[in-house]
This record gives C-alpha cells, structure tokens and sequence, in this order.
C-alpha cells in the first residue's frame, strides 16, 4: 500500500510541474537540484492568471497547431486585487482577511488550469512561481534583501494554493520574495526549458505587474544566456510608440476560442470581471521584440 502512495504522488508532481518522468524526485522538504523541466519551443510569461490567455491565446493556438510544445510560467499568485477578495469572499473590502486573499489565490490559479485545458495546454505544462500579486514593481527597485512583505496575504515567501510553487517543488523550500529570488527562478526555468521564443509583457504597460513582469524576464533572460527571440506584449494602457514587430492574426475559429478561454477566468468574480472578454478578446495580438538585458527604465 505504501508503495502505491509513494507512486501515485510521483505521478502527481510529474503531471503538475512538467518534469520529465525519468527526473530524479527528492522526498518532500529535501532540496531536487537533479529536477528536470521539459523543454519547451514558446514559453509565455504572465504578471497573473489571465494574462497568458488576454496576451497570447493566438500564439499558443498556432504554436500547438504547428506541433510545437508551449508552456506558461505565472509570477504572481493572484492575490492582491482586492474587489476581486470581496467578489469571492462575498464581503466588503474593509472586511477582508487574509484567508479571502488566498481563496482568490486558488481561484486564479485554477482558472488558468482550466484556461489552458480548454486551448490544448496540459497541466504538466503550466508553472507557477507564487510571487506576490501588487508588489513585483516594488521588489525590482527594492533594495536589501529583506524579503517584500504583500500587504493582503501578510506573506513573505511564495506558495501555491492549489498547486505548488515552483521554488518549492525544484528545491524543497520556498523562495523569499526579493528581486534575486525572482530573477533566479525565471533564469533556471529559461535554461531549463530552452524555449525559442519567449513572451512577456512590455515595459510600456500601465500596470506595475506587467511591468516589472518584463524587466525581470528580460534580466533573466540575460542571465540564463537566452538567444532566441524575446517578445512582449500589452494589456493596460497604451502600447509602445513604435509599431509591432510582429502581428498574430486570429481565423473566426481562433477568436471564438479566445473568448471563450477569457469567460473562464470571468467566472466566480462577478462583477468584478465580467467585462474581460469583452475587452481583450480581440482578433490580432501585437508584439514588440526588446533586446536582451538592462532593467527598469
């Protein structure tokens, strides 16, 4: 019987993280420096769940369709909108705790589960690393080491609500929040999973997040000695001044799944996001290609 346990719980973690089956696996709290990541040809960046969908639902769609392996790495855990607590929780924002932050944390997360499942992206493909939602602008410019402390969950180390994060399942602890921290998970994941293309986005986006998204990609980038493409993408506010580097299309077929993936990560925030494919599920992405290295602007 012992035996079964321990089998069907390898098999659980190879499934949730993406490793590959023959990965040496430590026993839990023990460090996995021999755990493996499978490769992957795009690799999309999002500040939060939802991004990956709004961004770049065409580019996976064509991506699968083309017969390459896609994956998806979400920083932030989700759980730092407050009118989105209050919607799950059913409360009013001063009335907030903690635990209602987490249970929106485990929301998000299974909406990019399902997300993801709906366009053809397994589970075994998707990564999250458990950062605190509201707070990767301030730890990019913070300095020290102290860990950021996130103001709504009162948390200081990254974690997953419904699957793990990705510092704990490779290394057997969670990772602090501070800027090397960040940038290390995404630099070994980048080495990791040697993508040809990468998608983040852009600096020039309104959200702090989203920008900072992209200067610690581009950092890590850097670090993991990346050479294929770097592309990015905007979700708030108004896009860079220079046109697109590059254009994604999407058929009526590849619109009418976008939507549809969009109305997913909708549900259980009424009223809070019942506008969101309303709004993004819009028949071309745009990206603009960045070079490699420097951080924020």
């Amino acid at each position: 019987m012992m035996k079964l346990i321990r089998c069907a719980a390898t098999l659980f973690v190879i499934a949730v993280v993406g490793c590959s089956p023959d990965a040496p696996l430590s026993e839990p709290g023990q460090a996995s420096s021999g755990w493996k990541l499978g490769t992957f040809d795009v690799l999309v960046f999002a500040p939060h769940s939802d991004d990956e969908a709004i961004g770049c639902t065409g580019v996976m769609l064509q991506a699968m369709e083309r017969k390459q392996r896609v994956g998806v790495v979400v920083i932030t855990a989700g759980d730092g909108f407050d009118r989105a607590a209050a919607a799950v929780a059913g409360k009013d924002i001063d009335k907030l705790v903690p635990e209602d932050f987490l249970k929106l944390a485990a929301l998000r997360q299974r909406h990019s589960l399902r997300g993801m499942a709906r366009i053809g992206v397994p589970a075994e493909n998707l990564i999250f690393l458990g950062y605190p939602d509201g707070g990767l602008d301030r730890i990019y410019q913070k300095e020290g080491t102290t860990p950021f402390r996130q103001r709504f969950t009162h948390k200081r180390e990254t974690y997953g609500s419904v699957v793990r994060d990705y510092h704990s399942l490779a290394h057997g602890k969670p990772a602090p929040y501070t800027k090397g921290a960040v940038i290390a998970d995404i630099a070994e994941i980048i080495q990791r999973c040697q993508p040809q293309e990468i998608y983040v986005t852009n600096d020039a986006d309104s959200h702090g997040d989203h920008r900072a998204a992209g200067w610690f990609v581009r950092d890590a980038a850097k670090a993991a000695g990346y050479r294929g493409t770097l592309f990015t993408y905007v979700v708030h506010g108004r896009p860079p001044p220079e046109s697109p580097g590059r254009r994604v299309s999407l058929s009526k077929t590849e619109l009418a799944t976008k939507r549809a993936v969009i109305e997913l990560y909708q549900e259980g925030t009424s009223p809070v996001h019942d506008e969101l494919a309303a709004t993004y599920a819009l028949p071309e992405e745009l990206f603009w290609p960045v070079q490699i290295g420097g951080g924020a602007k």
